[in-house]
Formats: structure tokens, sequence, C-alpha cells
């Protein structure tokens, strides 16, 4: 088929293909070069994608909460539940401190995969020459030529959410506003040897990459770039689960927990207990799962976060933060750790108390003092500034100064008959 057959044809599914690990060949792996034997195999979704350089990591491995046996000058993270190569902010091979354009703490997940035309060789360079579709939706960052590299960011001087390498005859630059599906540029060998894409994912677009990879394979993504214009990406779920590089007030309480528990960092190093989720907790995170009975996911899942109580009392509600006029909320006991005998998930489930009654509902008579209703409703609503002024109006109302003269004519006589008992027992004392 001619190349001008192969465009007018439409809409097409890319083939997918990827370098697969070494196989095993007649019983035994068959060594070549030092990496075994691999070839191209299909991919049929995100969940087929293997481990990123598959050869040269065959043999990773965590020990002792770090990954060894991996190609030298690279990160390795659990994402879920697979060994993956990440890019993290980190040294180099020749020991120099790379930000990679990242946050301090941000993660991206790679992956390597080929596109081909299936109606063409796809071993052949015009079968792989096929463009790239935007991966996410965002505006374009970093583009270096050299490299075949396109950034795309969460906003304009953003984060970076996405990264693209190897492609030529790149369509997009800086400040660019993409969409989903977009083509990029075409893929090719620039600055690598096979033809192939190579991307990255921020682990906070995890669901967005397994959905992408998704729909190339199964052609909601087609090769010809008009049959993309105007598609949507599939909405996305938060799965409850965090992963490497998120940050989030559960991973706080997890980590207390685990810290509580005696769990530690790399190196035997406390916990943070921050509510990032840095690689140097991941050791422990695996451990804490075993122990647990929790499947080594390597995610902060929501098997995971049942053993961390999510915590009763906020920063916002500590005494240095409440507002004027208010009271500093009730310090909350710290939850009992998972494993201890009282801890809700070994203890039977108590009787469920009946509904508290709605104070404010129609027809309610709690509370005739207007004041007073006032002040509930602010309770009950939240409203601090509501709150505030019903305390001021309640202590300046005549009643309540009332109350307060007759309070203080009560401790008077309190401490005058007190004073009579002391002179009345004094000579009793003397004689003694």
């Amino acid at each position: 088929m001619s190349t001008q057959d192969a465009e007018s044809s439409g809409p097409t599914t890319y083939r997918i293909q990827q370098l697969g690990p070494p196989r095993y060949r007649h019983g035994a792996i068959v060594r070549a070069h030092g990496s075994g034997v691999q070839v191209n195999e299909p991919v049929n979704g995100f969940d087929s994608l293997v481990l990123h350089h598959p050869g040269d990591n065959r043999a990773a491995r965590m020990q002792d909460g770090v990954v060894v046996d991996g190609k030298g000058g690279r990160a390795y993270g659990y994402v879920g539940g697979q060994l993956q190569d990440i890019e993290v902010p980190r040294l180099d091979r020749l020991g120099r401190f790379r930000t990679y354009d990242l946050q301090p703490d941000q993660v991206l997940l790679k992956k390597d995969f080929i596109l081909s035309d299936p109606r063409l060789d796809p071993a052949s360079r015009e079968g792989r020459r096929v463009d790239v579709p935007a991966p996410v939706a965002g505006v374009i960052g970093a583009r270096r030529e050299n490299e075949g590299l396109v950034d795309i960011l969460d906003r304009p001087g953003g984060e970076v959410i996405a990264r693209v390498r190897h492609m030529r005859d790149i369509t997009v630059g800086p400040g660019d506003h993409v969409v989903y599906g977009q083509a990029l540029g075409i893929q090719s060998d620039v600055d690598t040897k096979p033809i192939h894409v190579h991307m990255e994912m921020d682990t906070r677009y995890y669901q967005q990459f397994r959905n992408y990879v998704d729909d190339l394979a199964s052609g909601r993504l087609p090769v010809e770039a008009e049959h993309r214009e105007g598609l949507q990406p599939r909405p996305v779920a938060h799965d409850g689960s965090f992963r490497l590089g998120e940050a989030k007030e559960r991973i706080r309480d997890l980590q207390r927990v685990m810290h509580a528990e005696g769990y530690r960092a790399v190196g035997g190093a406390p916990l943070d207990q921050d509510g990032v989720y840095r690689p140097r907790m991941q050791g422990a995170l695996l451990d804490f799962q075993r122990d647990h009975g929790v499947p080594q996911s390597g995610d902060i899942d929501p098997a995971t976060l049942r053993f961390a109580p999510p915590a009763l009392r906020r920063a916002a509600d500590r005494r240095d933060h409440v507002d004027a006029g208010l009271f500093p909320a009730l310090e909350a006991p710290p939850p009992t750790a998972p494993g201890h005998p009282d801890h809700p998930d070994h203890r039977p489930l108590p009787a469920q108390p009946e509904p508290a009654r709605n104070l404010r509902r129609a027809g309610a008579a709690v509370f005739s003092d207007p004041q007073l209703q006032q002040l509930v409703a602010a309770l009950e609503e939240g409203d601090r500034a509501g709150f505030a002024q019903a305390c001021a109006e309640l202590a300046r109302s005549p009643r309540m100064q009332a109350f307060l003269a007759r309070g203080q004519e009560a401790l008077a006589e309190q401490e005058r008959q007190h004073e009579a008992n002391r002179e009345a027992e004094a000579p009793a004392l003397a004689r003694g």
C-alpha cells in the first residue's frame, strides 16, 4: 500500500509495540552482549507496558528501602504495584545535583513504546513516521530540538506534568496551549538509536497516563490527527490512592501511625511527618503493608489508609490559629496505633447512637432566648464571625450582666463564710 493510500483511509488504530524484557528460550535465558534476548512485543494497553529499559533493569529490586542492581544513574520506585523507572531531582552519575526542571518532591513515571501505522511495515522508518498525540492538555514549557523534547505544564510557568522525547518536526512551542490528542511532533530517533516514543508523566496524573495508552491501543486516539479533533479525555475519578511524589493530609495521618509503630526511613532516619510521600519512605511503606496484611502495592491506597484514622484536629484549629473572640479547639487524644488490642480494627463495633437532634428544625423550642438561639445557630453553621458577635451581644445584655452580678455576690458570700469558719476554728487550734 502506498503512503498516499494509507493517508486517505481512516480512522486507523495505532499499532503499539515495546522492547520486551529478556525472554527464556529452550528453558534458559540466552545471553547476548550481557542483555539477553529481547524482541519487540505488542502493547494492548497501559498494563502491558513493562519496566523502562527492561534489559538493563531486569535484576533491579528493592533491598532495605533502596533499589539495587538497576541501571546506574537512574531512580526507581514502586508505582501501581510495579517497580518503575522514575525521574526525580537527584544526583546524576557524575555526582552533580540536577532538578530536571522538576519541583523538589516531584516524581515522573517513565515509559517507552513504539507507534506505527498498521497499514505499513512497523519496522520501517515510513511505518513509524507517525505523529505523537499529546497525553494531556496544558501549556508547552521547554522545547529542545537536540533531544526532540517538549514539556507540557499544568499552567503557564507551572509544573511539568508530561514530558515527551525523541520527536522531530515538533509542531508546538513554548507558551502554546495544547489539547488532549493534539499532534506534538513526529516520532523519530532524535537523541536515540531505535525510533520510539519516550514519555514521562507526573505520578499525580497516573490515571490520565493509563487512559492515554488505553486510548491509543483501543483506537480512541487514531493515527489520523483530523479524527482526534475535539476529542475529550476520559473523566478521571480519584481511586483513593496516593503515589510517590504526592502530598496530602491523609499521608500525614499514615506517617504518624508508622512513626508510632517504629517504622523508619532509608538508613534508619525518622520518617517525615509532613504529608509528602517521598521515595525514602517507600521501603518502610512496603514493610508496613506486609506487616498489616495489605498487598504491597507501594501506593498509599485505601487498604493501607484503613490503619491510619484521620486526625481529629486540623492544624487550623490549633490555639495559635484561632480567631479573636473564639474559643480554641480542645486537644483530641492521639489515636491508638493499629496492632494494639484497643485499636478499632480489633474491637467489635459499638452500637450506633441515635442521630443527634436537629436543634434548629422547624417547631423546635430548645432555647427560648433569642440571643442563645443566635449563638447556637452560629455554632451549627460554623459561622465564626456570627459566633463572636453573638458572644459579645450576650455579654452586654442586661440579663447576662445581672447573672454575672449574682455570681459575684455568691462568690463574695462564699468567701465571707469561709473566713468566718476559719476564725471560729482558730481558738481550738491554739489550744491544741
